[in-house]
């Protein structure tokens, strides 16, 4: 299929080619992956949630080359539909090897908690579109072979969260908020995405600051947008 073989290429790409550079946008990417991505370590054991929005992929690939801007929406329509979460749960045993929650327990136990208190499960294969499974089954593998131990413990979950018209719900641009549960932890997000925002500076020395501040830490002055 077409669509596989566009998924494929774009996550090869983005391991491949280090997706944490800078962008032309200049959205800092190592700080945008610390935003969607939650780790909880707790002694010996570590979950993670790792939030994948649709604007990770523009983010990630426009600046390369070899994709175009077609490419880049086609992917971005392929997913427009879902809330993509990879999860991860495993213990770090006395040797140092690991022992993963295997995927159909974890999908048990994950979830999706909006602000109004809704929970949503992940979809079952069947609920998925051919574009989706593609790129499920094309993604395990590579984690797996690039990130070693670790990579052959992350699944990956779709979930549709949409309003009565169709509208997504979480949308990392807009303000809300929404935790994602599993192996009973709770990750808690915060939107819109910090990175996301434009910079407000400061009047005093025209320093860049975070999209969320009101005031300059150092002078105490309003920021400006």
């Amino acid at each position: 299929m077409k669509i596989m073989r566009i998924t494929t290429f774009a996550i090869l790409f983005i391991i491949c080619t280090n997706a944490f550079s800078q962008s032309s946008k200049k959205i800092d990417m190592t700080e945008y992956v610390r935003e969607i991505q939650i780790w909880d370590k707790q002694e010996n054991n570590m979950s993670l949630a790792f939030w994948i929005p649709s604007s990770y992929w523009r983010i990630a690939l426009e600046d390369s080359p070899q994709v175009t801007p077609e490419l880049i929406n086609q992917i971005e329509t392929a997913f427009e539909d879902f809330m993509v979460v990879c999860a991860l749960d495993l213990d770090i045993n006395l040797d140092g090897t690991m022992t993963f929650t295997k995927e159909q327990d974890l999908r048990k136990s994950i979830s999706i908690l909006d602000s109004m208190g809704n929970d949503y499960f992940p979809l079952t294969n069947e609920q998925l579109s051919p574009e989706a499974l593609s790129f499920s089954d094309a993604i395990r593998p590579m984690f797996a072979q690039m990130l070693g131990q670790m990579g052959q413990g992350m699944h990956f979950y779709f979930f549709k969260i949409k309003d009565s018209d169709g509208v997504n719900i979480i949308n990392e641009y807009e303000k809300g908020r929404f935790t994602i549960k599993h192996s009973n932890r709770e990750f808690k997000y915060s939107l819109p995405l910090v990175t996301l925002l434009p910079p407000k500076k400061c009047p005093i020395d025209s320093a860049d600051m975070k999209g969320n501040w009101n005031f300059c830490p150092i002078h105490g002055v309003k920021l400006e947008k």
